[in-house]
């Protein structure tokens, strides 16, 4: 059996070094690292199973996450002390032979609920994690070669590159659970940990990215300051209006790269999936959720007669630093309340603005011009 584990921690060793280079490299993995990936998950799945069969007939004294999880906060409240855990990745493999607890709560608890409630993850994206110090992204302008004779000398290009520096800003969340639920639950403070502060970073870098205004200062988004700003004829943007839209976000030479879309609130989406294209085709501005095949998302976060467009490949976003977890039984004593508070830093940079469109109906945008 040991050499079975042996290889398991090989197999898990090698697994992570493909998670942490992608990570740090910003990327995907590569078609040779996904076919090596998925080549040694199914080899470490076998060599589990020899381990279970093994192991058949002997206890194996594995403590679950939710009642590890229970055991800190529980001590924690008992012995009136401040626990402060910082969120790292789950460990990939649990040592049968020493049975060691496992991690009752890691990054990927709040960050892989995170992402997946973040309309910049439908498109395609994924939020950058554990980023450090002033990382800079080089934008590079477009370029055109040139045709010209033999031996005829070629004119020097410039390549305009800009460098975006992140400007991380705290984000924290705190939520109080009475401590009879502590004292009374079993496995369920790890679920409101694993819910709750995932909704309310969705709710918070939701509106950080798609609400027009700073959400405070110096917190803005990709439609605050936009290259490219309409306003339509009525109230009701015509198909025309749109791809025309979308039309001169293109025509300012950003390239579209498939994570290109529209948003809006769910007023003016119901409107458009009942406005006909034109008099005689049966088809509507939105159909099956696109206008003119590309996707339509909403939120009402951009605000009631508002239209986005945007490439979203153009906006940097990432989590800086460590994700620190406070289990805190002293700040809600009075009430006999613990608070899970936790902290951490976003970034949210528009590498280029042109590449963003923000479009205004027309009653809205005449009550914006009347103050």
């Amino acid at each position: 059996m040991k050499k079975y584990l042996k290889r398991i921690g090989e197999i898990s060793l090698r697994m992570s070094e493909i998670a942490d280079l992608c990570e740090k490299e910003k990327r995907s993995m590569t078609e040779d690292e996904k076919t090596e990936f998925e080549s040694i998950r199914i080899e470490r799945g076998i060599l589990s199973m020899r381990v279970d069969a093994m192991q058949a007939g002997k206890p194996v004294p594995i403590e679950s996450r939710a009642d590890a999880f229970d055991k800190i906060v529980r001590d924690s409240v008992t012995n009136s002390t401040q626990t402060t855990i910082k969120l790292e990745r789950a460990d990939v493999l649990q040592d049968l032979a020493s049975a060691e607890n496992i991690t009752p709560v890691t990054i990927g608890d709040v960050i892989q609920p995170l992402e997946k409630g973040l309309i910049l993850n439908k498109v395609g994206l994924k939020l950058q994690t554990g980023l450090a110090g002033d990382y800079v992204y080089p934008i590079v302008a477009a370029v055109d070669a040139e045709i010209a004779g033999q031996e005829v000398a070629l004119s020097d290009k410039k390549i305009d590159i800009t460098k975006l520096q992140p400007v991380p800003k705290r984000v924290g969340i705190s939520i109080p659970v009475s401590n009879f639920a502590v004292h009374q639950t079993r496995g369920v403070l790890l679920e409101i940990v694993k819910t709750q502060i995932p909704q309310a970073l969705q709710r918070t870098l939701n509106k950080w990215m798609f609400q027009p205004a700073e959400v405070v200062a110096g917190c803005a988004g990709c439609f605050n300051a936009p290259g490219t700003t309409v306003t339509f004829a009525d109230d009701v943007p015509t198909y025309k209006e749109l791809i025309l839209m979308r039309g001169k976000v293109y025509a300012k030479g950003v390239v579209p790269d498939g994570t290109e879309a529209y948003v809006m609130g769910a007023e003016l989406y119901a409107m458009l999936e009942a406005t006909p294209i034109d008099a005689g085709s049966g088809l509507m501005v939105i159909q099956n959720g696109k206008i003119g095949g590309i996707p339509v998302f909403v939120t009402e976060y951009i605000g009631a007669g508002k239209i986005g467009f945007g490439i979203f490949s153009y906006e940097l976003f990432g989590q800086f630093g460590d994700m620190n977890f406070i289990v805190d039984p002293y700040t809600g004593a009075k009430k006999n309340n613990t608070y899970f508070v936790l902290n951490t830093e976003f970034s949210m940079t528009s590498a280029r603005t042109e590449a963003f469109a923000l479009g205004t109906t027309k009653t809205v945008a005449a009550e914006e011009a009347a103050g």
